[in-house]
């Protein structure tokens, strides 16, 4: 992530911070310029300080509960950020314990919005585009109940089971799963690998080239599970596949690699923004399906 700098004060800022640690003054995200600004608050709008602007601007209904600092114009109807209004459904935050895990859900959310929005994807939700927009479920297990919350994508609904916010429950995971990324983050941007494979490859001019580098889709995706499952992925996975998962199914392998190459360009934003830079002695050059050394 970027890093940003209080307008006020000249206070280090970071992507979740709602206000300046330094000064005090409350501080805002606009989606429109991915930027974090420091706000000048009047009856119970803001103003951005140090903008040339006479725009006002209130907080996204979510900040009430800590966990959104977007804002929204003053002008616009809507109660919930473009971030937010992808929600459909959250847990019961009646629970604190829930709370905490919705807030570090969000967190993570938040994130992976900014970097489709910088990537300038295509980004809608179901409100706006019933066929082709996104929403995303929260849930909770119930209870009692042995039906476990399947964290997953189908038709543009992402659904993730908050367990996954629990360090405890999540480590366990990936342990037993051996899933290196298995973050929060890590589960979003995996499952919004589907959904832009239905948005960009699917019924697409790109289609053939996706199954020249991946494999056929049309395989039995249940069949493939199981015997995932079963036989685990090829020893010499490592050659041809960014992950042992991604084994499993040409959708998982695009997923992956799709889910890694946001977590490299994120990488390497974020090192830039502490001033490091990389000089190569030696040009790297990547061939399919492998990589070699020239």
């Amino acid at each position: 992530m970027k890093l940003f700098k209080c307008d006020n004060c000249g206070q280090l800022l970071y992507f979740e911070n709602s206000q300046c640690e330094r000064c005090g003054y409350k501080l805002g995200f606009l989606c429109d310029e991915l930027a974090l600004f420091t706000l000048i608050e009047s009856g119970g709008v803001f103003t951005i300080c140090g903008k040339n602007t006479h725009e006002k601007y209130r907080y996204c209904k979510n900040n009430k509960y800590g966990v959104c600092n977007w804002l929204i114009p003053e002008s616009n109807d809507y109660q919930y950020c473009k971030a937010c209004a992808f929600n459909r459904t959250i847990p019961d935050i009646s629970n604190a314990e829930y709370r905490q895990r919705w807030n570090t859900i969000e967190n993570a959310k938040h994130r992976l919005i900014y970097s489709l929005l910088r990537m300038r994807l295509p980004l809608y939700n179901k409100t706006e585009d019933e066929k082709r927009g996104l929403l995303f479920d929260f849930m909770a297990d119930e209870e009692g109940s042995e039906q476990r919350i399947l964290t997953g994508h189908s038709n543009g609904i992402i659904t993730l089971n908050i367990a996954e916010a629990d360090d405890i429950e999540r480590e366990m995971a990936r342990k037993s799963m051996d899933e290196v990324y298995r973050t929060v983050l890590g589960h979003f941007r995996h499952e919004i690998g589907h959904y832009y494979w239905d948005r960009l490859i699917d019924n697409s001019s790109y289609l053939d080239e996706y199954r020249a580098l991946f494999g056929d889709e049309r395989k039995d995706y249940g069949e493939a599970l199981k015997e995932h499952y079963k036989n685990g992925a090829p020893k010499d996975w490592g050659n041809n596949y960014i992950s042992a998962y991604a084994t499993m199914h040409p959708w998982e392998d695009w997923a992956e690699t799709w889910a890694h190459y946001l977590h490299i360009i994120n990488t390497v934003e974020t090192a830039y923004a502490f001033g490091m830079s990389v000089h190569p002695a030696k040009a790297y050059y990547i061939y399919y399906p492998c990589y070699k050394r020239q």
